[in-house]
């Protein structure tokens, strides 16, 4: 059978193209894979004309079929997935949840909604609306999700730390501090029991500091904060893609606490990790306006204005 998807040597070409950060290149790729899978056609290797073969054999090629349209399935959904998160990284909010929809569709045409993949899209796609500002859809999707997995009993730590974490952000997001630490405890207990989770370790522990310094616990905060820091400089070359959103909390801390040159520094970083990982996405966009307003306030006006100007162009680009 030709025309088959082979998901390893997929994800193996993907993590390729992400170490080039090139992301129109990603994009190429991702949507002509897409393209490759939707397009396949199965190719009879059956004979049906030769004389003496027996001529065909009627199960087994409908076994073959059924087989391939699975694997079809399988492929664009797995495809569809990556490219919905693609597009979630780089701020295209629109295709984005347009492809996570596709994938959705997709998934519940399988009879595949009680699959703990099932209830990882549904995450994913609750990442995205929280993002979006959509915070009381986003939790009924996480909640959705975290139905399935806790019924199943089969989810990883992995997948299970990543919903506590994002539904902690929720009741972040919410001003609701206390729940938000008991879900982001939840969330670190089970990066715990994952090997080389050390990215995730420290992503959960900036969690928990803006958690703690929302709550006035100042001391907590900064101790989290630098663990979690101490982590990321050791990770991917400086590169990992949750280090920029630490920096901006580093940041956050420094500036609330009147340390501003402290803050106009850690701000810069992440304005250069965003780009450099992302591009120059929304949350490049808010990095670029909380320096400016870290210069205003140290009467450095040409850099504000310049940090103002960097965020206005890509916004006008976002919105393009």
């Amino acid at each position: 059978m030709t025309g088959s998807f082979d998901s390893a040597d997929f994800y193996k070409r993907l993590d390729e193209m992400y170490t080039t950060y090139d992301n129109d290149e990603i994009e190429k790729f991702l949507l002509t894979s897409l393209d490759n899978i939707e397009n396949a056609a199965i190719v009879d290797g059956h004979c049906c004309s030769c004389i003496g073969c027996g001529g065909v054999d009627e199960q087994a090629q409908k076994e073959e079929e059924m087989l391939w349209a699975i694997n079809r399935s399988h492929g664009i959904i797995v495809v569809l997935n990556e490219l919905a998160c693609f597009y979630r990284g780089v701020s295209r909010w629109k295709e984005c949840l347009e492809t996570f929809e596709r994938v959705k569709a997709a998934m519940e045409e399988a009879h595949l909604t009680q699959t703990d993949n099932y209830a990882v899209v549904i995450l994913n796609m609750a990442g995205a609306l929280r993002l979006l500002g959509d915070r009381e859809k986003a939790l009924a999707y996480f909640e959705k999700a975290e139905s399935i997995l806790v019924k199943n009993e089969t989810a990883d730590p992995y997948t299970m730390g990543s919903l506590y974490n994002n539904m902690g952000l929720v009741y972040q997001d919410e001003k609701q501090f206390s729940v938000a630490a008991e879900y982001f405890g939840k969330a670190l207990a089970y990066t715990a029991k994952i090997a080389d989770s050390d990215a995730e370790v420290a992503t959960g522990l900036g969690n928990v500091a803006l958690a703690y310094f929302s709550a006035g616990d100042y001391d907590n905060a900064r101790e989290a904060i630098d663990r979690s820091l101490a982590i990321f400089e050791t990770l991917d070359d400086g590169l990992n893609a949750h280090y920029a959103g630490t920096l901006n909390t580093k940041a956050f801390i420094c500036y609330h606490q009147g340390q501003l040159e402290q803050a106009a520094k850690y701000f810069e970083m992440a304005v250069e990790k965003t780009e450099k990982i992302f591009g120059q996405n929304i949350d490049y966009v808010k990095a670029c306006r909380n320096c400016g307003t870290v210069y205003n306030k140290l009467g450095d006006s040409i850099k504000a204005m310049a940090y103002a100007a960097l965020a206005d162009a890509a916004e006008r680009s976002l919105q393009q």
